[in-house]
């Protein structure tokens, strides 16, 4: 009796802990706007993500389903999953994955996008910062601008990405990595930007606007440039070194708020200076190096 009961107990148990299937989430399917651009409508092939779904399982069926509901109870499939129309920009697709095998079924989403085309609605407004400081150089937010170009266009549907050069944007090279504080290297300077939405793969704009603040960059801020700050980021002291002569600078660190942290003159002593953070919150700041007529900003971390 006690041999029978076990027996029926592991039988019990080895049914019950079969796996159940378990659906893949697949990536979106892309695709440009190329049949009657603007209408946001292509045709799909749903099944180009299956091997993603069935994720190495076997015994098991994919279908297809307008609805969670359709899904769940495995009714109303697409009839034709490999050529699909989407009816919406963008459109989830319900997916059941069925075992045949008696494992069960699970339920996932595919989303279909179509990209939208960019319009450049206006091209935005040039940018002047006059610090008084006339030593033409500033760090600029070159994003403050962004909806004169969307227009009435959904913000949440675009994307930006900012250059220097114009042959960088159309290839999407050499990006500039913190466009909302950006040092110029030139006074005025232009900046190229390009305008894609949020999958950049299909359609994009690109256009340019002016930065501009007081005073003139000339050479020996380009020249000055060419120094460099060490560690960073840093906990306690950071070291400024130059490869040019210079026997003092006057340095003022500003937080990303754009305050006045600090401001002095140090000396430099075999090419290097040295100033103390240890003192200061963690967080990002601006160290402005002046010497004579030469000036430059560096981003600083402080850890």
């Amino acid at each position: 009796m006690k041999r029978w009961l076990l027996l029926t107990l592991v039988v019990f148990s080895c049914q019950y802990t079969k796996a159940q299937v378990t659906a893949g989430v697949p990536d979106p399917i892309i695709l440009c706007d190329v049949n009657n651009p603007g209408d946001e409508t292509e045709v799909f092939d749903l099944t180009i993500r299956e091997g993603q779904i069935i994720n190495g399982q076997s015994n098991v069926v994919v279908s297809y389903h307008p609805t969670s509901g359709d899904a769940l109870s495995g009714t109303n499939p697409y009839p034709n999953p490999m050529a699909l129309t989407n009816i919406a920009n963008p459109q989830v697709v319900f997916v059941r994955l069925q075992s045949t095998a008696g494992q069960g079924w699970d339920v996932t989403t595919l989303d279909l996008i179509v990209p939208l085309i960019p319009v450049v609605a206006a091209v935005p407004d040039a940018i002047f910062l006059n610090e008084g400081d006339n030593d033409g150089s500033a760090v600029f937010d070159l994003t403050i601008n962004e909806s004169q170009a969307l227009g009435s266009q959904d913000p949440f549907r675009f994307q930006f990405k900012y250059y220097q050069a114009e042959a960088d944007a159309i290839a999407d090279e050499n990006r500039i990595t913190d466009p909302e504080n950006f040092q110029n290297t030139a006074n005025p300077q232009t900046i190229f930007v390009r305008m894609a939405p949020l999958e950049d793969q299909c359609d994009f704009e690109v256009y340019s606007f002016t930065i501009e603040t007081d005073g003139v960059l000339g050479v020996l801020d380009i020249s000055l440039s060419n120094c460099s700050i060490f560690p960073n980021p840093a906990s306690e002291t950071v070291t400024i070194s130059f490869n040019q002569m210079v026997s003092s600078i006057h340095v003022v660190l500003y937080n990303v708020l754009g305050e006045n942290v600090f401001s002095e003159t140090v000396s430099v002593q075999k090419g290097q200076s040295r100033i103390d953070v240890s003192t200061l919150p963690e967080n990002i700041y601006y160290l402005k190096i002046s010497s004579e007529e030469q000036t430059v900003v560096k981003k600083l971390i402080k850890n």
